[in-house]
């Protein structure tokens, strides 16, 4: 007879091995010492196994009271491995959806992992919007009247984007649920194109080549922080997004190839994005070498140096030069735009335009295309580019 004694002093051997504990009931000993129960039994003439835990969490007592329930079952025409699945299924169908989304978030946003800023906006939405709401009621019975008039309050309200943001939570959520066994569907689809669209949002920028020109003047003589210049110089030649270029490392520049390469954590696309750079850009990035070369981050806070400058610094800096001149004309999301249109019209391939302003690629079989990022031809554009805004520059003087 086993006893708690002998599987408490069961030792591992180099290959797993089982010990028989009762009619079948047994011990799996594990190569790596963890003791699993087994119960082994024929149904239809088809033999089976089903798990009932791990010793010593699941005791002696505890295997014996399940394998008495089992024989029961067996005796009444029943498998005891369906019965478990069926009782699985249906618990997973009682979960709430505050537990779903909750475990949803888990899941997709592992601590440690992505952007944590985003994860906990994420999280403040579905509290203040969605869990007072809903989050009680099981998964399985919201409808779609329900979620729709949520979403339609949020947008009442004049956040019509936060509604659709809070929407595409939901469908996710749904979506995840459905993969899980926890919902039969993804309901945000029965009211999909009924939310409002807010309208598009253009950030003010400059397009005309006198008043580029002009501007590019006044940012070379821009008497601010040396570090806060440079920003400023090198986010009208590359065009990054402003957290992107506060957020850059020196361990990103390779500036012997002129590369410099943003992480996938710091892309709004989710995707690691390689720029080639001009020769402007790499003297900036050279002479701000000896002021924050000693620091993880290019352009650092000015409090900390172990933190990056706020990605609102370079809009400050626009406010800031002549008095506030250039307030509501640019910001320096608008290099991008600024860029976009010049090349567009100096007839660079659309292709290679977006795929240096780092768009995502609506088209699936064309987006196969672009793993060769078009890099010989993105290096000749940001040359060009440069060479064409300091020429405005210079002709303006």
């Amino acid at each position: 007879m086993i006893t708690d004694l002998k599987l408490r002093n069961a030792k591992s051997k180099a290959k797993d091995y089982s010990l028989n504990v009762d009619t079948g009931l047994s011990i799996l000993v594990k190569a790596t010492g963890s003791k699993l129960w087994r119960f082994r039994y024929s149904f239809l003439g088809k033999r089976c196994m089903i798990s009932l835990g791990k010793y010593p969490q699941v005791s002696i007592r505890d295997a014996k009271t399940k394998q008495r329930e089992y024989f029961d079952m067996l005796d009444k025409g029943i498998n005891p491995s369906s019965h478990k699945q069926a009782q699985k299924i249906k618990l997973a169908t009682e979960k709430q959806f505050l537990e779903v989304a909750l475990e949803w978030h888990a899941k997709r946003y592992k601590e440690g992992e992505g952007n944590a800023r985003y994860a906990k906006l994420i999280m403040q939405r579905m509290e203040n919007y969605l869990f007072p709401v809903i989050g009680k009621i099981k998964v399985k019975d919201i409808e779609a009247p329900m979620l729709f008039n949520i979403m339609e309050k949020i947008q009442d309200s004049g956040t019509i984007e936060t509604g659709k943001i809070v929407n595409s939570y939901c469908s996710l959520i749904f979506r995840y649920g459905v993969a899980k066994g926890y919902c039969s569907r993804d309901i945000t689809q029965d009211y999909k194109g009924m939310l409002k669209n807010g309208k598009t949002k253009h950030m003010p920028t400059l397009t005309d080549p006198n008043e580029i020109a002009q501007l590019l003047k006044d940012m070379q003589n821009f008497n601010g922080q040396i570090i806060i210049k440079s920003a400023l110089l090198i986010s009208a030649y590359v065009f990054v997004r402003p957290s992107e270029l506060a957020n850059s490392k020196w361990e990103y520049i390779d500036l012997e190839n002129s590369q410099w390469l943003i992480p996938a954590e710091h892309m709004k696309m989710k995707r690691d994005h390689l720029i080639p750079f001009p020769f402007q850009v790499k003297e900036i990035l050279e002479s701000l070498l000896p002021i924050t070369g000693h620091c993880p981050y290019i352009f650092h806070s000015p409090r900390d140096a172990d933190k990056p400058m706020n990605s609102e610094a370079v809009n400050n800096a626009l406010r800031r030069i002549e008095g506030g001149k250039y307030k509501g004309r640019i910001v320096s999301h608008g290099f991008r735009s600024m860029a976009s249109t010049t090349l567009n019209e100096h007839k660079f391939k659309p292709d290679v335009i977006e795929k240096q302003l780092a768009h995502q690629e609506t088209n699936k079989v064309r987006g196969a295309y672009n793993h060769a990022e078009y890099l010989e031809e993105r290096t000749k554009m940001m040359q060009w580019y440069a060479n064409y805004l300091d020429n405005l520059r210079l002709m303006n003087k």
